[in-house]
């Protein structure tokens, strides 16, 4: 059977039929069901191009995401010179969690150490974004600004939930999450937190009343 976790290989007629079952089986990282079905749908790296953006005011030309099977290189930055520096480390979601508490400093971890002897080789592929459209649903988002990632991120996690629930398919997150940004009112380009979490609130309503 073919693998959903090989995104290069993936087409939409196999995508039809994915199960909650497959699509939870990710072959490196444990992180949960929501997020890892963010993972098979690439949401999780359209959230990413988002917060990257807001985190280092970048552009959403200046982020590029790879598929990179082996889970080795979490993060690259290209220098001015074209120099790049990558953050290693083994999939393990310990890592981050734990400097996301001990930052700035870092602490002996419960994580393995990489070892670089074992590592054989590194492929990297860029995404479909036919198939797994979600990360172009966000970029577009992020290029409109004002409230339309919340709009996307409220739409992704009530069709992740319903998905879970085997209430939709799984083609239908994308549909609906692009849906949700694609029929959303501009509102206010500035917006406040009272705009955000009305904005969230609607999105989530709108979604379970059709569904």
């Amino acid at each position: 059977m073919e693998d959903l976790w090989d995104a290069f290989h993936s087409s939409l007629a196999y995508l039809e039929n994915v199960s909650v079952k497959q699509a939870l089986k990710h072959p490196n990282w444990s992180m949960g069901a929501k997020i890892t079905i963010d993972s098979s749908t690439m949401m999780n790296k359209g959230l990413e191009v988002i917060e990257a953006s807001w985190l280092f005011d970048c552009t959403d030309d200046q982020i590029e995401v790879l598929i990179h099977r082996e889970s080795i290189i979490h993060s690259m930055i290209r220098l001015k010179d074209n120099a790049v520096i990558a953050q290693l480390g083994v999939p393990d979601m310990r890592i981050p969690i734990q400097y996301a508490l001990t930052y700035p400093d870092r602490l002996p971890s419960p994580a393995a150490a990489l070892d670089f002897s074992e590592i054989t080789s590194m492929s990297f592929y860029k995404p479909d974004t036919e198939t797994f459209s979600c990360l172009a649903i966000c970029r577009d988002a992020l290029r409109r600004g004002g409230l339309y990632p919340t709009v996307a991120n409220a739409a992704n996690e009530v069709a992740v939930d319903m998905f879970l629930h085997e209430k939709i398919r799984f083609l239908d997150i994308a549909d609906i999450v692009g849906n949700a940004v694609a029929s959303f009112d501009a509102g206010s380009a500035d917006p406040s937190l009272v705009d955000i979490l009305d904005a969230d609130k609607e999105t989530r309503i709108k979604i379970r009343k059709k569904y």
